[in-house]
């Protein structure tokens, strides 16, 4: 199989990958000019604040959807390989209406209570901000199972960024020296994508024909969802956690231009990721699917080509961090340089993270989600006590090291347990990739 022939197959991991990963890109350029429009607005604390809403709604969100979203995965890319499309639609409604419905309602109303205990209209913000979130990364994950990764990208990271920045640039959201007018603006964007998300989806399910096989798809309560999604819920709150932890840190110890600072590092550091995160999402549902099959050979063929992909997606924006990190900060302000050594860490984090490969997937999807928990917390303890013993010594640069060293260690310890319990590198083997270089030779 040559090049061309990847190619030309829609569902090979090279064609699907491209395209999220240019999504993924869109809504880089996006995010990354929207933080440009806001630091030249309103500096390195308008960053802080923004950054700081987001770290609390996506941590409390993660709490809300309780695992729904990799469940979701991994139970629709089995049904859609049994043409159980029925069951699909079934399932997707029944979590709607008989959990985010009344989750959304809940939310809403302790919003509403706190704004008017507290006179404070971010709590009302933050409200719909979370209620939302949850609705999108529902049908978010719908799409990562239908294996349709570029809808997934879409909603996941480019349309909220960029009707973030059609809102900005409406005088009327962004009123100079309001705090929540960076605030205003992408929670509209918030709910515009969360609608556009739900028509889509909605439209994509009814296309799908029934399947041959006749299903009993009342077997599933939302009860029994719920217990099954438990034991993703824990894994994706710490990862969340372990993501988003150093703004809490940051606003506990230090203050919101710090914040703001290290926010722009982590989302240029982010270039480095931009291929793997994009391939991941379609190499969830990929992995469930083999899987299931009981394929291991297989399954390493798939990695050792994702291995093969990503390799120079990490190393050029990597290498360019490292050469032009002073001019890339600069590009947002002179204010935002002195974080080049929060950015280099956060960019070698990013690029041991890479080269180890899908471990989380790899893991969450072979129903090895205990033992990733058990990885998680072990890292989430280090990282949160060196953390707290750095920022003291080095402030924001404190937080970067410990959160360079947490992911990298969970990466390879990962990495060997990947090994161990599934029996395939999360990398690439030597085997699978000499026969992919002849391949490719041909």
């Amino acid at each position: 199989m040559n090049l061309k022939k990847l190619l030309s197959n829609k569902d090979s991991i090279l064609n699907k990958g491209f395209a999220s990963t240019l999504i993924k890109i869109l809504g880089a350029l996006s995010s990354y000019g929207l933080s440009f429009l806001i630091a030249r607005k309103f500096g390195a604390e308008g960053n802080g604040v923004f950054a700081l809403f987001m770290t609390y709604t996506v941590i409390l969100s993660t709490f809300f959807y309780l695992g729904l979203d990799f469940f979701l995965v991994k139970r629709v890319s089995v049904l859609m390989v049994e043409s159980r499309f029925k069951e699909v639609q079934y399932l997707y409604k029944k979590i709607l209406k008989a959990y985010v419905a009344p989750a959304s309602g809940l939310i809403l109303l302790a919003g509403i209570i706190l704004y008017v205990q507290f006179d404070e209209l971010l709590f009302l913000l933050g409200a719909i901000g979370i209620m939302v979130n949850v609705f999108i990364d529902i049908n978010s994950a719908v799409f990562r199972g239908l294996k349709m990764a570029e809808w997934f990208s879409f909603f996941t990271q480019f349309s909220k960024y960029f009707i973030t920045i059609v809102l900005f640039l409406l005088p009327i959201l962004s009123e100079e020296g309001s705090k929540n007018a960076v605030i205003f603006p992408y929670v509209i964007s918030l709910i515009l994508n969360g609608a556009f998300s739900f028509f889509v989806l909605k439209n994509k399910l009814d296309k799908l024909k029934a399947g041959e096989n006749k299903i009993d798809v009342k077997s599933d309560s939302i009860l029994s969802i719920i217990k099954i999604s438990k034991d993703f819920f824990f894994a994706s709150v710490l990862i969340i956690t372990l993501v988003w932890v150093d703004f809490i840190l940051i606003d506990f110890f230090l203050n919101e231009e710090d914040a703001g600072i290290y926010s722009i590092a982590l989302k240029l550091a982010t270039l480095v990721s931009f291929g793997f995160t994009a391939f991941n999402a379609f190499l969830a549902p990929r992995i469930s699917e083999i899987h299931v099959q009981g394929n291991i050979k297989k399954l390493q063929k798939v990695l050792t080509e994702n291995f093969a992909l990503v390799l120079p997606m990490l190393l050029i924006p990597f290498c360019t961090i490292i050469f032009f990190h002073d001019q890339l900060l600069g590009f947002f302000g002179d204010e935002f340089r002195p974080g080049w050594k929060v950015l280099l860490l956060l960019a070698s984090g990013q690029l041991i993270n890479g080269i180890f490969g899908p471990v989380s997937l790899l893991l969450q999807m072979t129903n090895h989600q205990k033992l990733f928990q058990k990885i998680l917390v072990w890292t989430f303890v280090l990282k949160l006590s060196l953390a707290f013993l750095f920022v003291n010594f080095w402030g924001i640069e404190g937080i970067a090291f410990a959160s360079f060293l947490a992911l990298s260690l969970w990466t390879v310890i990962g990495s060997f347990f990947v090994y161990k319990k599934v029996g395939v590198y999360s990398w690439f083997s030597f085997a699978e990739a000499k026969k992919l270089l002849t391949q490719l030779g041909k």
